[in-house]
């Protein structure tokens, strides 16, 4: 795993495309020097953690709902292990501009596999519940121009018969 560090010329970029520079932040991921440069991305900033173990998954398709979700639609995948509770900025490189989704999965205990343990969201943060993990392309879509896009993930959990944030 890469770890970059912003440097202030980059964090003056950054604030220029109206994302968050309030301290300089490392971006994870082999993807990171595609936000550093501007090229079309993903700056996915992942937060509420449940524990500060395993490994951090990010998934990313394209506009094409039929493949939505499904191994043959994802056009990236991201790993990276799970650095504390604190939020991870996790940079994905996409082919060009257009409207994406992301899928995050918190492999809680890090085996590969997804247990009820595990954690999970999407960007834009859309509902999801025991009867609905899924939720549609539309809701979950973000537009990406020619330079990197933040995009918001709050990770949820399974608490019983219930999906929602991290439980203290």
């Amino acid at each position: 795993m890469r770890e970059y560090r912003f440097p202030l010329i980059a964090g003056a970029a950054l604030a220029a495309l109206g994302l968050s520079t309030s301290a300089p932040a490392a971006v994870v991921g082999s993807d990171a020097p595609a936000c550093m440069v501007g090229r079309p991305s993903l700056l996915v900033h992942v937060a509420g953690f449940q524990e500060p173990t395993g490994t951090l998954k990010l998934s990313v398709y394209g506009d094409n709902p039929s493949v939505y979700l499904k191994k043959e639609g994802r056009l990236r995948r991201i790993k990276v292990p799970v650095r504390g509770r604190g939020p991870m900025d996790v940079c994905i490189a996409v082919p060009g501009s257009g409207r994406y989704a992301v899928a995050v999965h918190h492999d809680l205990n890090g085996n590969g596999e997804k247990d009820r343990h595990d954690g999970g969201g999407y960007s834009n943060n859309p509902p999801v519940s025991l009867l609905n993990m899924r939720p549609p392309f539309a809701r979950a879509a973000v537009n990406v121009g020619r330079s990197p896009a933040r995009v918001d993930v709050r990770l949820l959990y399974v608490h019983g018969l219930t999906v929602g944030p991290a439980r203290s």
